[in-house]
């Protein structure tokens, strides 16, 4: 395997384990005493210090080596995690991911850093009473035994059907590994790499309670055709670990490595970046535990997966939009060149078939690539929870449908909206505890995350149980502004609408964490990319909540054509209620307002998409068009067109890179004729219904209608 691809896999397997270990600590903290997190989060820290280990990594390697220590500790005491270690094992995790995320995991730019932090470890480690750089050595424990095992393989062992990990395995039940050198000296280069050649061998210093004939049982059935050695040291311990050097050059004194080998295994590291290192340590241990937990994982977990580059996902959904394109040329060339009814009726069936295929294969595809949204939700906790105490307030952050799946570009994509709202949530839209005290609600304010599916959308939620917007303070702000007359009072959608409009809050002071309303229109544009759109709720002293809607995925949509003149639009299924035909006296002027359509028992309003996209059309009159009723979350309207033409799976082709973004344009697509149809944003129609003016003739004439 090249030196890339395993470092793509560390990466991938350190962020999968950081993510763990970031959960672990945050149940811990509601749970202290739960030994089963406990294990979870040392789990999580041995097998990141394993991995750098083998990679060579030595900073990410010793810093979760002595976070793992005291985990370790706290593991043997039964007695459940220690309030005051939380804070320095989030500091930990903070150290570890910069040295992942920084491209240098050979931590040269963090080394104070990680320093330090091995500092505060070994201070904790020790009481608060010994504060050393290094290790502690080990110092003998009454009843325990030590030893020093010297184990050198034949090339050929594989062959015999022994595998030297299991060995090592057996071995480790016996106590526990104080360190573990393994010499690579005989590793070939990567191109002559035989693997079925053992090329390594190992020196390893056991603690326990075993004899020297029951160490030696373990390797009963390789010890004469291999090099075994087992000496004990508990006389000696002393000598091995104590004093400035290392027990890696004692080694080299003695005789068991030379210090060529020592300079071969560097070299080679240097060349290949190769998995094993000589001088990292790798206690309790790490080949062995790593090896165990990731085969576990691979056997249990990923029997049946295998790792895909969302990247040539993508680059598959291109090829089958593409297809969507040439297919929809073909049948209608098809349909122009044959004449005869029977033959036209007998291709379109045949299209209908590979239309089923192209659907399956897609929707297949597309799937691949959906991934729950929890592991987003999940970041947020540290997040909620260090600003929360940032500003001096308890806060709760509920999750709930967080297995709820959504494109993995669209969850990339919407993590920073979300990450703004919910910092505006702790920062200006949840009290203090006094506050809430006062208000007369309990102290510890709630933040809810939820996620759900809705009608081929996703929604997700945030919402909070705070004081709410201050629409007084909003109505004073816009008539400072100049955005609303002072003898007008809006309504309170628009007011909570202005705080979407850029620069606008009510906030007195600008926090590093940013007030209610700073930077929401960066939040509508980031979530308007998306195709998606966003609505507030909000009342003063219970709280506030954004509602997002997004699409399920960006490449491809079911949509209806339509036509109005000589364009043609598509308008999202998900989006389209019912179609009418008008009656004489079915659209009424609304006193005060615009145009609304009685639809059974309610009222709803009326436009035409010429009018709101200023074009030619056929029909102007609602009872000589088509009525499509579309909705917007809970908003629906009637919008004019000519015609419907029919339904169509559609490729979206965004315009943002050759144009500017137009409101009621979602993005565009090309038909079977090689046209372009313009595909509807159905949320900025709305928008664009409550900005239009219709007046004059035009008003009267759809009045008479």
């Amino acid at each position: 395997m090249a030196g890339e691809d395993m470092l793509k896999i560390f990466i991938e397997e350190t962020e999968e384990n950081l993510q763990s270990l970031e959960e672990g600590l945050l149940e811990l903290e509601d749970n202290p005493g739960d030994m089963g997190l406990i294990d979870l989060v040392f789990r999580a820290m041995h097998t990141i210090k394993g991995g750098a280990g083998l990679m060579g990594f030595t900073q990410i390697s010793q810093a979760a080596h002595h976070l793992e220590n005291i985990l370790d500790q706290i593991r043997q005491s039964g007695e459940g995690m220690p309030r005051e270690v939380f804070s320095l094992m989030f500091a930990g995790l903070d150290v570890l991911r910069q040295l992942l995320e920084s491209g240098d995991p050979e931590g040269t730019a963090y080394q104070k850093e990680v320093a330090e932090l091995i500092r505060k470890a070994d201070l904790y480690a020790a009481g608060g009473e010994t504060p050393a750089e290094k290790e502690a050595p080990p110092k003998a424990s009454p009843g325990k035994r030590y030893y020093k095992l010297e184990l050198k393989f034949k090339p050929d062992l594989f062959a015999t059907g022994t595998d030297p990990l299991m060995l090592l395995l057996e071995l480790e039940e016996t106590g526990v590994f104080l360190e573990n050198y393994v010499n690579m000296a005989k590793l070939p280069p990567l191109q002559e790499l035989d693997p079925q050649q053992l090329y390594l061998s190992w020196t390893i210093f056991l603690e326990t309670g075993s004899s020297k004939e029951e160490l030696e049982n373990i390797f009963i059935f390789v010890a004469d055709d291999n090099e075994i050695k087992i000496d004990e040291i508990t006389n000696e311990l002393d000598q091995w670990f104590h004093g400035e050097k290392r027990t890696g050059e004692m080694l080299v004194e003695r005789g068991l490595i030379s210090p060529e080998e020592v300079e071969e295994v560097l070299a080679k590291q240097k060349r290949v970046g190769e998995l094993l290192v000589l001088e990292g340590k790798l206690a309790s241990g790490q080949v062995s535990k790593v090896m165990q937990t990731q085969q576990r994982f691979r056997e249990q977990e990923q029997a049946n997966t295998i790792r895909v580059d969302t990247g040539k996902l993508e680059e598959i959904l291109n090829y089958i939009a593409e297809l969507l394109i040439a297919q929809s040329r073909v049948k209608e060339l098809v349909s122009k060149m044959l004449g005869e009814r029977a033959a036209v009726a007998e291709v379109l069936n045949a299209f209908q078939e590979v239309d089923k295929i192209i659907r399956f294969l897609q929707e297949e595809v597309m799937t691949t690539s959906m991934i729950p949204i929890g592991g987003t939700f999940m970041r947020f906790q540290r997040m909620v929870r260090d600003l929360a105490r940032e500003k001096g307030k308890e806060i709760e952050l509920v999750m709930s449908g967080k297995e709820t799946e959504l494109d993995k570009k669209v969850i990339e994509q919407i993590t920073d909206p979300l990450k703004h709202l919910i910092r505006n949530a702790v920062d200006h839209g949840l009290e203090t505890a006094e506050e809430r005290l006062a208000a007369g609600k309990k102290p510890q304010g709630t933040i809810h995350l939820n996620a759900f599916h809705q009608e081929g959308n996703i929604v997700i939620e945030i919402s909070d149980d705070g004081r709410g917007i201050n629409e007084e303070a909003v109505l004073a702000k816009a008539r400072e502004r100049g955005l609303v007359e002072k003898d007008r009072l809006p309504s309170q959608a628009e007011l909570q609408r202005l705080l979407f409009m850029p620069g606008f809050s009510t906030a007195k002071e600008v926090s590093d964490i940013s007030g209610r309303g700073v930077g929401l229109d960066v939040v509508a544009n980031n979530i308007k990319n998306l195709r998606g759109s966003v609505e507030l709720f909000s009342e003063r002293g219970k709280g506030t909540k954004f509602s997002i809607k997004l699409p399920l995925t960006l490449a491809i949509i079911d949509g209806m054509m339509v036509r109005v003149g000589t364009e043609r639009f598509i308008i999202p299924l998900t989006s389209i209620m019912e179609f009418i035909k008008a009656r004489q006296g079915d659209i009424r002027q609304a006193e005060g307002k615009g145009l609304i359509m009685q639809l059974r028992n309610e009222y709803i309003p009326y436009s035409a998409l010429y009018q709101l996209l200023h074009l030619e059309a056929e029909h102007t009159r609602p009872t000589e068009g088509i009525l499509v009723i579309i909705k917007d979350g809970q908003k629906k309207m009637a919008l004019l067109v000519d015609e419907i033409i029919g339904q169509e799976q559609v490729v979206i082709k965004s315009i943002k890179e050759n144009m500017e973004q137009v409101d009621g344009v979602a993005g565009v697509t090309i038909m079977g004729d090689g046209k372009v149809a313009i595909i509807l944003d159905v949320s900025s129609l709305f928008r664009l219904v409550r900005k239009a003016d219709y007046s004059g003739s035009e008003t009267a004439k759809v009045a008479g209608s």
